[in-house]
């Protein structure tokens, strides 16, 4: 059974654990008396390792904090960052790209929004259609959150840039900030794209109600080629089982929190 969060990250920790386990064993076996200098390089290594792993560990903590702060300023948005996060790893492990690739995307795919804390609340909150000026500030979030990131030495922070940035662009070019088209746009960019549409459109928002898990998908299909991807369209149909796991899964914790919320008014 499916259950939102991070249980894959927990294998590859694991994994890594056995991996780093295995090494020291192997040096422990072959080490000779004299090879006192060796032993200390892979010592430091290890300690290096460590280092990282703590600090990728302190990036993915703050992604997460400023991406809840960013649904105090957007209420709609609930639990939508997880599942973004989640859409997005299923694609990326779809397209089997490698470890750190998946991670980076897993982790930076919450922060795609990030920006719409620069966005006043009057726009960010209508209920109704914007207007064009309202409009034209709303597409300025995607500069926003990229200008947050920007410079940073983390592959983690520069991909949550890359998508802060362009997940609002099209695969025709029709899309904003920029109107890149086609491959011109980040591979992070694209799958956040379409994952982002579908997760918009099969929940609901102050403004409209959800679509059926059917039409959702067969929407998507509709988009390929101009708003999305062709092959990322084609492999996140032939990965509907998947999505219908997070899709459920994610549908019945929300379900259980309106129940819970329900009687708590109620008393």
């Amino acid at each position: 059974m499916y259950i939102p969060g991070r249980k894959s990250q927990k294998e590859r920790e694991k994994k890594e654990d056995d991996r780093r386990r295995g090494s020291r064993e192997t040096h422990a076996t072959k080490a000779k008396p004299g090879d006192i200098d060796l032993l200390k390089l892979q010592r430091a290594y290890e300690d290096l390792e460590e280092a990282h792993r703590q600090l990728r560990e302190s990036h993915v903590e703050m992604i997460y904090k400023l991406a809840i702060a960013a649904e105090y300023k957007d209420s709609d948005t609930g639990n939508h960052i997880l599942r973004i996060s989640d859409y997005s790893t299923a694609l990326a492990e779809a397209l089997k790209l490698s470890d750190d690739e998946v991670a980076n995307i897993r982790y930076a795919s919450p922060m795609h929004d990030i920006g719409k804390i620069g966005i006043p609340d009057r726009i960010l909150q209508k209920p109704g259609k914007l207007d064009a000026q309202e409009w034209t500030i709303m597409k300025t979030h995607t500069v926003i959150g990229a200008r947050m990131f920007q410079g940073s030495s983390s592959p983690l922070l520069a991909v949550a840039s890359e998508i802060a940035l362009t997940h609002h662009e099209k695969f025709d070019g029709s899309g904003y900030p920029n109107g890149q088209k086609g491959e011109e746009i980040p591979l992070a960019g694209r799958i956040v794209a379409l994952v982002d549409v579908f997760d918009a459109i099969t929940t609901k928002r102050c403004y409209k109600d959800k679509w059926p898990y059917e039409e959702g998908i067969a929407y998507i299909k509709t988009l390929s080629g101009t708003h999305m991807d062709p092959k990322l369209v084609e492999l996140f149909a032939k990965n509907e089982k998947r999505i219908y796991e997070i899709y459920n899964a994610n549908l019945k914790i929300q379900e259980f929190l309106d129940e819970s919320n329900a009687e708590a008014n109620s008393l």
